[in-house]
């Protein structure tokens, strides 16, 4: 390991250490986009090893959005939108982002032990490093296709992040 900055020394040091031994990438999925009467919205789950997700809690991450993005658009929205449901280790996370007039966006984060539990974070919370990869993604991609002259609304949606391990085609056949 390089030799740390003496500014971060002793006790930082240590812990940046054990945050780069801990850190795992986590897949990203993104799911179909939500289509609402004056809004479109980009959904993704993020999944910390030994969580997965059904229909049913992205129904209820989907109700919990729409409350926020229904106010967001009231505060100025376009009516263009990023959540992310984060199934963490230590609970879940909901991140709602929805691009705003003057190059601007709102940005709210939910938490709660699961789900059903979502409630707002506390002040001062922000996107984990795992949801800060989705929307940096995103911002990039409302540049490229949202900010040029051509407001190409399709390639917006079409440009998702999806890190998801891809399959090994060069396993066990299955014998069919």
């Amino acid at each position: 390991m390089a030799s740390p900055d003496p500014a971060l020394a002793g006790a930082a040091a240590v812990a940046l250490t054990g945050l780069a031994e801990a850190y795992r990438p986590r897949p990203v999925t993104p799911l179909m986009p939500w289509r609402f009467a004056h809004r479109l919205v980009k959904p993704y789950v993020i999944t910390a090893r030994g969580r997965s997700w059904d229909d049913a809690m992205v129904a209820t991450a989907r109700s919990a959005a729409t409350r926020q993005l229904e106010f967001d658009d009231a505060m100025g929205g376009l009516g263009l939108g990023v959540v992310v449901l984060h199934l963490a280790d230590d609970g879940t996370r909901m991140v709602v982002q929805s691009w705003a007039k003057n190059f601007q966006s709102r940005l709210s984060m939910f938490s709660g032990l699961d789900v059903h539990d979502l409630r707002p974070a506390p002040i001062g919370a922000a996107p984990s490093v795992w949801e800060l990869e989705v929307l940096s993604h995103e911002r990039s991609s409302y540049v490229h296709h949202i900010l040029n002259a051509e407001v190409d609304v399709d390639g917006w949606l079409e440009d998702a992040l999806d890190t998801r391990p891809a399959p090994k085609l060069d396993g066990i056949p299955s014998g069919t």
